[in-house]
């Protein structure tokens, strides 16, 4: 009883500890992503190729 209790709270503190992770990063240059970025609108049906 007492490994399952303590395997619970360290899987709990372990799962907290990586949706912190997640939701506290970011992609890289996502600041200069935005100021550099596209300038013009593409329509949702338009295919992009991405260099294939």
């Amino acid at each position: 009883m007492l490994i399952a209790l303590a395997s619970l709270v360290a899987g709990g503190a372990i799962a907290a500890a990586a949706v912190n992770q997640v939701v506290t990063s970011s992609a890289p240059n996502d600041s200069s992503a935005v100021q550099t970025g596209p300038k013009e609108l593409v329509e949702p049906s338009e295919l992009i190729n991405y260099g294939g």
